[in-house]
């Protein structure tokens, strides 16, 4: 390996560990009260050397969700790759969801935060069309299977792809955004010690809740999703 093409991979790997730690510091702080210091600092870099990469916070949550797309993409190609017709793949595409929560949590927990795309203003226009290219990448891996569905005429042809598939994907997303919320609320030390000392009385609605299987649901939801859509 020649010098120049270590000095770039070098450069990749710090870029990634400033991604990491930004990623760990707008999840923690929330990303209008991160710094590009608290960042620096969980990086062990000077601030300095972070500007050298990165010229704000905005421009490193752009990369960090820039990559995040990238890898939910690659899962939702990869698990639509196991079936070979079009409804068959956008089963799979709450396959694919269901692995990136459960693998990649951080990840799954800033692309689901109302803040991730703050500050557009202050980034460069080159890093925001990167961003804007993946995000279209991922909606046309969304939607090439819906299409294909409506040109078999499995859908009726009174709703158009992008509508199908911004249907499935907000329902999904919804219900995700539910089960997180009650895995966090049963992994919660506080709510567990509460629990033990009889301090928390859930009626039975709350408790059932807590026991929901999200995964049987998000199945069964997204099935529902896709029949309303069928011709009749």
């Amino acid at each position: 390996m020649g010098i120049q093409e270590r000095k770039e991979r070098e450069k990749e790997q710090r870029k990634a560990v400033i991604m990491a730690c930004a990623t760990k510091i707008f999840l923690a702080k929330g990303f209008v009260n991160a710094t590009m210091e608290d960042i620096a600092v969980c990086s062990e870099l000077s601030k300095a050397t972070l500007y050298v990469y990165f010229k704000n916070k905005e421009e490193i949550i752009l990369h960090v969700m820039n990559a995040v797309l990238c890898r939910l993409t690659e899962l939702m190609e990869t698990s639509m790759s196991r079936a070979k017709s079009a409804p068959d793949k956008i089963s799979l595409i709450v396959e694919a969801y269901m692995d990136f929560y459960s693998d990649f949590n951080a990840q799954y927990e800033l692309l689901s935060s109302q803040e991730s795309t703050a500050g557009m203003d202050f980034v460069s226009l080159e890093c925001y069309k990167d961003y804007v290219a993946q995000y279209n990448k991922f909606w046309d891996t969304l939607c090439a299977p819906v299409n294909v569905a409506l040109e078999d005429g499995y859908f009726s042809k009174e709703f158009s792809a992008v509508e199908i598939a911004v249907t499935l994907w907000s329902t999904i997303k919804g219900l995700m955004q539910n089960m997180d919320k009650v895995v966090k609320t049963q992994n919660c030390p506080d709510y567990q010690k509460m629990v033990a000392e009889n301090k928390v009385n859930y009626n039975d609605f709350q408790t059932e809740l807590l026991a929901l299987d999200y995964k049987k649901m998000l199945r069964h939801l997204s099935d529902s999703v896709i029949k309303s859509f069928q011709q009749q």
